[in-house]
């Protein structure tokens, strides 16, 4: 099929507020650049139409988290960035430490949590083990965030017991803290396998470094080797177009990867790196299509 006749959309969870419908809208003027017609869909929209559709012609950014429908345009024929495999491996810490670890890359010690059944308890020895895997302090993240919420530092055996009790319903990692890299890391933007764009995150009162938690950002110039693991990370979940957090080791190298984001919110990437990031993910679609 000719990239002329394809038709291309941008598909965003609009009903959750202006941030996503701008986040939205920049995509599709980046993808406008490059493509000569570009839409704007609400996920919404898509969710009453569950049918045999016929999409091959259809190339679709999937700016959302809901697996099932990036699932079903894809069995519809549709070419989906990012794919269904890999949002659902970003968007569960649990399967993404999981690849990341396989694929060889440096993680921070890690212990999965076993999920509970509603009134369960989890064992103290369960718990006690953890802390001991991974010291105190202590990092505990639940499966599924965003934003750099649902993210919690224990700095004590009672603290770690406080917020698993408190979480019991969640699905949870404990996770080794990583003291060199308190309130900054680094944000590397990969798309179809090479990093375009970076900045350097950093908040003074708080152990998460997130723009969205009251970080403050600056444009940074990673390094090599930076590039290549945030590359590798992106590669490890089969992500297209993807937003990689490296955290600062000893030797002051973002050579820790913290997180890898399919659905990642790019516009003060944009804003502080100077780099246009939806223009650059419509070049590069274009020319993994024409590959």
């Amino acid at each position: 099929m000719r990239i002329e006749d394809r038709e291309v959309f941008v598909v965003a969870n609009l009903g959750l507020g202006e941030k996503f419908f701008d986040h939205g809208i920049l995509y599709q003027r980046g993808l406008s650049k490059t493509f000569d017609h570009v839409e704007l869909v609400s996920t919404e929209y898509l969710l009453s139409r569950v049918a045999h559709v016929d999409r091959r012609h259809e190339l679709i950014l999937f700016l959302d988290k809901d697996v099932a429908v990036a699932e079903m345009l894809e069995l519809q024929g549709a070419t989906v960035i990012n794919s269904s495999l890999s949002i659902a491996i970003c968007d569960d810490k649990r399967r993404t430490y999981a690849h990341l670890a396989a694929a060889g890359l440096r993680i921070p010690k890690t212990v999965m949590m076993p999920p509970l059944y509603p009134k369960q308890k989890i064992a103290t020895h369960l718990v006690l083990s953890a802390v001991a895997e991974v010291g105190l302090p202590l990092v505990i993240k639940e499966a599924k965030g965003s934003f750099g919420a649902q993210v919690y530092l224990a700095q004590t055996v009672e603290d770690v017991f406080g917020i698993v009790d408190a979480l019991a319903d969640r699905q949870l990692l404990v996770q080794e803290f990583i003291a060199s890299s308190r309130g900054r890391d680094l944000r590397l933007q990969v798309v179809n396998g090479r990093c375009i764009a970076a900045i350097a995150r950093q908040h003074p009162d708080d152990f998460r470094a997130n723009l969205s938690a009251g970080g403050v950002g600056d444009p940074y110039q990673p390094s090599a080797a930076e590039c290549a693991l945030a590359e590798a990370s992106a590669a490890a979940v089969g992500g297209f177009n993807v937003g990689v957090d490296l955290l600062f080791d000893d030797a002051n190298e973002g050579s820790i990867v913290c997180e890898v984001n399919s659905n990642a919110h790019i516009w003060r990437l944009s804003a502080i790196s100077g780099v246009d990031v939806p223009y650059h993910v419509g070049l590069a679609l274009r020319q993994w299509l024409y590959a």
